[in-house]
C-alpha cells in the first residue's frame, strides 16, 4: 500500500512538467524567396517552468534551427514567444513547417509541437485585365495587368517580357502594375495569336501568362487566274478567283463574276468560292475579239481579259442533189464559190455569192441548175473551206492538209472532190431550159463544122424551125396555162 501511494506521487509531480501546450502558427500559407517568414508561437504550462524553447525550420530537402531561447513560464498562464523572422532562399523550395521543442536545462525535450504546414516558391502570379483581345490589322491595343507575389500582395518591382510573335517588348511593372501600348502590324496574319507575357523580379521568382488574340481579316485584294489568255471559240478556259488578306493569306469567301462581250453584252454572271476552280466553255460561235472578266469582292475588284479569235470556215457537203453549206466559223461567211459538175460530155460551172451567218445553213439544189445528168461535183481549195465527202451513205470528213501551203505558195487553185457519178434530175425553170437548149444548139449550128456552116442557103429556115420546136417544148406548158386562165376569165365574164 505504501509502496502504490508512493508511484502516485511521483506520477502527481511528473505529469505537469510533461504536459504543455505549444501553439506555433506560421503568418502565410505561401511565401516567395526573398520573403520573411513570420510565424507566432505561445506555451501553456500548468506549473512554474525554467528551460529552453527551440524553433526549427523544416522543408523537404532543408532543416534549420534558426531560434533557441531561455524561457521561465508562470504556472497555468499563456506566454507568448518573441519568434525572428527569417528569409526564404532557394534551398528552402517546397511544402515546409516550423518545429517547435521545449527544452529543460539539460537539453532534455519536455515537449514538441509543429506549425501549419506552408509552402516556399518561385512562383509569381501574372494577371492580365484582358484575358482575350479582339483586333483588326494595324489597330492599337493595350496590354494591361499586374504581377502578384505567391501570396496576393503585388510585386513591387518586376521585370515584365512581352512577345508577339517574333517581336519582344520589355517594361518594368511598378507597384505590381504594367501596361504596354502596342501597335498591331498591317500585315499579321489572320487568326488566333498568343501573346505571351513574363514577370520575374529581383530575387528570381518568375510568373508567366497568356493573352488571346485574335485578328480580324481584312481583304486586301482579289486575284484571277485564266488557264489562257487567248483561245478559239468552242474551247474551255479555266477560271480561279481568288480573294487575299492583308497578310497575303486566302480568305474563303464568295466572290461574284462578270464576263462582258466585245458587243458589252453580259455573258454570264455568277458566284464562285474563293480559289475554287471552274471551267467555262465558249460557244462555237462566239463572238471575236477581247472578253472582259471582272471578279469583285465588295469595293476589291480585279480584271482579266480573254481573246477569243476569229475563224472564218464553211463546210461544204453534198446530200440528195443539193449542196449544203454551213458556217461553222464565228464571223459571217462572205466569198464566190465556183462549183463544177461534170459529166462525160460537159462540165457546167456553178457561181454563187455566200452571204452565211454563223451556224446557218445554205443550200443549193444542183437540180435548179443543170440538166438531167450523171456528174462529178467538185469544190475549188480554198482557205476557209472544209469539204465534207459523201461516199456509201456514210459521210467522213476530209480536210486538205495543203491549203496554207497551196496558197503561201501561190500555186493554181486546184479543185476537191465533193460527190462522184450522182445523178442529178433536170428542175431548172423554164427559161433556163430555154437558154441551155439554145447555147446548145449553137454550138451544133454555128461552129466550124456547124449545119449552117455546110448550108447557108437553108439557115433561116433551120434556126427558125428549131427556135419554135424548143419554145413548143418547154413552154406549152405555160402557154396552156394562159391560154385556160383567159378562158376562165370570159367565163366568169359571160356569167356576171
Amino acid at each position: 500500500m505504501k509502496k502504490s501511494a508512493l508511484l502516485f506521487l511521483m506520477f502527481a509531480l511528473i505529469v505537469p512538467l510533461v504536459f504543455a501546450d505549444i501553439t506555433i502558427k506560421s503568418e502565410q500559407n505561401v511565401y516567395n524567396i526573398g520573403n520573411k517568414i513570420r510565424a507566432s508561437a505561445s506555451i501553456l504550462q500548468f506549473n512554474n517552468f525554467e528551460g529552453l524553447f527551440k524553433l526549427t525550420l523544416s522543408c523537404e530537402n532543408y532543416n534549420l534551427q534558426y531560434f533557441l531561447t531561455p524561457i521561465s513560464l508562470e504556472a497555468n498562464f499563456r506566454s507568448a514567444v518573441n519568434v525572428p523572422e527569417v528569409v526564404a532562399t532557394s534551398p528552402m523550395l517546397g511544402n515546409c513547417i516550423i518545429a517547435g521543442d521545449l527544452l529543460t536545462n539539460d537539453n532534455i525535450v519536455i515537449e514538441e509541437k509543429n506549425s501549419n504546414n506552408f509552402a516556399v516558391t518561385n512562383q509569381l502570379t501574372v494577371l492580365p485585365v484582358n484575358s482575350r483581345i479582339i483586333s483588326l490589322p494595324g489597330d492599337i491595343i493595350q496590354v494591361t495587368g499586374v504581377v502578384n507575389g505567391a501570396f496576393g500582395s503585388n510585386v513591387l518591382k518586376a521585370s515584365t517580357k512581352i512577345v508577339l510573335d517574333n517581336n519582344s517588348y520589355v517594361i518594368d511593372a511598378i507597384d505590381g502594375k504594367f501596361n504596354l501600348t502596342l501597335q498591331i502590324p498591317k500585315n499579321v496574319k489572320s487568326g488566333k495569336h498568343a501573346i505571351e507575357i513574363s514577370a520575374s523580379d529581383s530575387k528570381n521568382n518568375i510568373g508567366s501568362a497568356e493573352v488571346e488574340l485574335d485578328v480580324t481579316a481584312v481583304p486586301a485584294y482579289v486575284k484571277l487566274d485564266l488557264s489562257s489568255s487567248q483561245i478559239l471559240p468552242g474551247s474551255k478556259i479555266g477560271i480561279t478567283s481568288s480573294l487575299y488578306d492583308q497578310a497575303d493569306d486566302l480568305v474563303n469567301v464568295s466572290i461574284d463574276l462578270e464576263l462582258t462581250a466585245p458587243n458589252k453584252d453580259k455573258v454570264f454572271r455568277k458566284i464562285a468560292q474563293s480559289n475554287e476552280k471552274f471551267d467555262y466553255e465558249f460557244s462555237q460561235y462566239a463572238e471575236p475579239g477581247i472578253y472582259v472578266l471582272v471578279s469583285a469582292y465588295r469595293n476589291l475588284l480585279a480584271q482579266s481579259s480573254i481573246n477569243i479569235t476569229t475563224v472564218r470556215e464553211v463546210k461544204i457537203k453534198y446530200e440528195n442533189e443539193t449542196v449544203l453549206i454551213e458556217n461553222v466559223g464565228n464571223i459571217p461567211f462572205e466569198d464566190e464559190l465556183t462549183f463544177f459538175l461534170e459529166s462525160k460530155l460537159k462540165k457546167y460551172p456553178i457561181t454563187k455569192k455566200i452571204n452565211i451567218e454563223p451556224g446557218k445553213l445554205l443550200s443549193i439544189d444542183l437540180s435548179k441548175e443543170v440538166p438531167l445528168g450523171i456528174y462529178d461535183i467538185k469544190i475549188p481549195i480554198k482557205e476557209g473551206i472544209e469539204p465534207v465527202k459523201e461516199k456509201l451513205d456514210e459521210i467522213v470528213k476530209n480536210v486538205s492538209e495543203s491549203i496554207q501551203e497551196s496558197l503561201s505558195n501561190l500555186l493554181p487553185e486546184k479543185e476537191n472532190v465533193l460527190a462522184s457519178d450522182v445523178t442529178i434530175h433536170d428542175n431548172r425553170p423554164g427559161y433556163k431550159k430555154i437558154a441551155g437548149s439554145l447555147s446548145s444548139v449553137r454550138g451544133t449550128l454555128v461552129g466550124a463544122d456547124g449545119l449552117l456552116a455546110k448550108n447557108p442557103l437553108t439557115a433561116p429556115i433551120v434556126l427558125v424551125v428549131i427556135l419554135l420546136l424548143i419554145v413548143f417544148h418547154y413552154g406549152r406548158k405555160p402557154i396552156m396555162r394562159l391560154i385556160k386562165r383567159k378562158k376562165d376569165d370570159e367565163n366568169n365574164g359571160n356569167e356576171n
